[in-house]
């Protein structure tokens, strides 16, 4: 994905094989996510993106979008995919 695909502040939805990840931009950084909320497994990319809140269209349920963790427990937390902007692109390793 091109890097100026995803502004301050936007959500994208991406597939890498059968990985189904979901893309954010906060305070400059891009995080990547597994795109399914662990409470019931909603798509969290059909959810809103919020003052760097992921939250679940689901149940809404609300995780941080630089650390994963959900607000109410933070024990509870997204799987974490490893992410870098370089020439002009946003590279997952998935």
């Amino acid at each position: 994905m091109d890097a100026d695909q995803l502004p301050e502040g936007g959500l994208a939805a991406v597939s890498l094989g059968p990985a189904r990840l979901v893309l954010c931009r906060h305070e400059g950084r891009v995080h990547a996510w597994e795109d399914s909320c662990p409470h019931a497994g909603g798509p969290l990319s059909g959810g809103n993106f919020t003052g760097g809140r992921l939250i679940c269209p689901w149940h809404a349920w609300e995780f941080d979008c630089a650390t994963g963790a959900w607000d109410a427990n933070p024990a509870v937390a997204l799987r974490r995919f490893p992410v870098k902007t370089e020439a002009g692109g946003i590279w997952v390793d998935a």
